[in-house]
């Protein structure tokens, strides 16, 4: 073989090298970036106004509307709480609620409106406490969520 040949040989053992070597580094990448995105799955509970159909949290708010639906008449008033959570975040996860739940009138939860004019109140998580409890009678508890029917005077 002369030296010509030769060094096209190394050449493309080179290359071929190159190629598997950066291959690699993209494989490992991809893994690396996966693996911190599943890592980050705690994470998917945090922002109500990230959620999307078919992940874990909306899968475990469909659930506990699945069981509240049950116990409720169609076109009643519903409110709906999320104790401890923000005002920004509760805002979402009203929404998503009356999103859940079409034959059902959903809004948020405050002392007026559900002294007012709900005949229902869905706590999320939580049950509720306080002076608006008193106001309450527990009904069920469905998955991840209390249920409550407001005491009429």
């Amino acid at each position: 073989m002369n030296q010509q040949g030769k060094i096209g040989a190394m050449l493309k053992r080179f290359l071929l090298g190159l190629l598997v070597l950066w291959s690699g580094a993209s494989l490992l990448a991809e893994a690396r970036r996966a693996v911190t995105s599943w890592d980050a799955r705690a994470g998917w509970d945090a922002w109500p106004g990230g959620w999307r159909l078919g992940t874990p949290p909306v899968a475990r708010l469909e659930a506990c509307l699945t069981g509240a639906r049950r116990l409720l008449p169609a076109g009643t008033a519903v409110a709906f709480a999320a104790p401890g959570e923000s005002a920004e975040s509760t805002l979402f996860q009203v929404r998503w609620a009356a999103y859940l739940m079409p034959e059902q009138n959903v809004f948020g939860h405050s002392e007026s409106t559900a002294a007012g004019m709900a005949r229902y109140v869905i706590s999320w998580r939580k049950p509720l406490a306080g002076p608006a409890a008193a106001k309450l009678r527990p009904v069920g508890q469905p998955p991840g969520c209390f249920l409550y029917q407001a005491i009429r005077p």
